[in-house]
């Protein structure tokens, strides 16, 4: 039995059950559980107390059997012994200083002693035992006044920590509960989220009514400079209108692959050729062009962009058009080239692709163009758009935040014997 002071000169015999136990709230609080080394120095001096030893705590000792110095080290130089308990003697105070903490045993080390000391707050043993005392006045007959003595005092004593160490469960599994739904809502909206290409047609997907592709024709020949005083921009070109109703085998396979992904989120999809579409047409829904040069509407819709489609006539050039960079003819297409000596075996050539996503205010509603230079940018530009890992590129540059007005992706790809190659994520924009 230990001796543990109150301070209304009763004293109580608490037991060494007791006394661990209150170790075992103290050291598994938060406030000590972030220190091991505060965790150890308790640990060590109330075991020592307990085994009958605690004229053995001294600073060197302790220093040896916890903190591993040497037994001959200076303690006049290293201060780790005085140093941790003050550390300690800070995290009982803070410990105790807690409302929830009010009706436990007290553990503290008076300064200059290494020597636990236990004691009782009065305020709590008397409430304690007058609950006591008010159980015994119901079972017996014939109460009289009584005064607490040490076993009750002891008793109440053992309730405290008992309670305490209820709280400390309960508010850990309370923890561990929250942790798992919070874990679990996670992991659903992880499981549920909505995979980058989905992101990117949200603003389609979320319109009523169908969805119309417009595909423009195989032009005949390469675009015109506009005439002088009709074009704003001098950059912007004019199609030749085709004499035959032909689409670009590369702009049929990107039809095909944009409207299987929007049939399989449950759009309805309208495919159209692109003069056959007049602009009351386009207020009607969302609208995708297919095609670039070849498309008339998508060189109007991204003309003040910051990416959009030129003609570098004296060059002999298409390209796509940097606003903040208009000298740049990186991203360009001879018109000039033969076209049958791009697929020869052997011929390596580059095609680049522009995909704006733009709600537009003319028409209300949310317009996709997806258009490369020539034929081989159009098909690398309808793979990216359907493959969910390759638009998972967009999102990493956009942080996550996708969800722009504007959005206009630029893509490069390699050609090979007449085959585009992987496209490549070369430029975003949200301007």
């Amino acid at each position: 039995m230990i001796e543990a002071g109150v301070e209304d000169g009763l004293r109580v015999e608490a037991t060494e059950k007791m006394i661990r136990d209150q170790l075992e709230l103290l050291v598994e609080d938060d406030v000590f559980r972030s220190s091991k080394r505060s965790v150890a120095f308790l640990r060590y001096v109330v075991e020592q107390t307990l085994n009958g030893s605690a004229e053995s705590l001294k600073e060197r000792t302790i220093g040896v059997e916890v903190f591993g110095r040497k037994p001959s080290y200076d303690t006049n130089l290293d201060h780790v012994v005085r140093t941790a308990a003050t550390e300690l003697r800070k995290r009982l105070a803070i410990y105790y200083g807690d409302e929830r903490h009010r009706n436990e045993l007290r553990m503290n080390l008076s300064p200059g002693s290494y020597v636990p000391k236990f004691t009782l707050p009065p305020k709590t043993i008397n409430s304690e035992v007058e609950h006591a005392l008010d159980h015994e006045s119901v079972t017996h007959t014939a109460p009289q006044a009584a005064t607490p003595d040490s076993d009750q005092i002891a008793s109440a004593l053992a309730a405290n920590v008992a309670r305490s160490h209820r709280s400390m469960m309960l508010r850990r599994w309370l923890t561990a509960a929250a942790v798992v739904i919070a874990g679990c809502v996670l992991g659903y909206r992880w499981l549920h989220r909505a995979d980058d290409q989905t992101l990117f047609w949200k603003p389609v997907l979320d319109s009523p009514g169908s969805v119309l592709l417009a595909v423009g024709d195989v032009p005949d020949g390469p675009p015109l400079p506009a005439p002088a005083g009709e074009s704003p921009d001098a950059a912007t070109p004019v199609l030749r209108p085709a004499s035959s109703q032909t689409v670009p085998f590369a702009d049929a396979v990107t039809i095909a692959r944009v409207a299987g992904t929007l049939e399989s989120k449950g759009k309805h999809v309208v495919i159209r050729r692109e003069d056959s579409r007049s602009f009351s047409d386009l207020r009607e829904s969302p609208v995708v062009l297919i095609g670039a040069f070849n498309n008339e509407w998508s060189l109007r819709l991204t003309r003040q962009l910051r990416y959009s489609l030129a003609l570098d006539a004296d060059r002999h050039l298409i390209y796509i058009k940097d606003a903040k960079n208009p000298a740049s003819r990186n991203w360009s297409w001879g018109t000039n080239q033969p076209r049958e000596q791009v697929g020869v075996r052997g011929v390596v050539t580059h095609d680049y692709a522009l995909i704006s996503r733009i709600r537009n205010s003319d028409t209300g509603h949310t317009v996709v163009v997806i258009g490369g230079l020539y034929t081989y940018g159009t098909e690398a530009a309808g793979e990216f758009l359907t493959d969910p890992l390759r638009m998972r590129e967009v999102d990493a540059v956009l942080k996550g935040d996708a969800d722009h007005p504007n959005l206009q992706i630029v893509l490069g790809t390699t050609v090979t014997d007449g085959t585009p190659g992987p496209p490549k994520l070369l430029a975003v924009s949200t301007e």
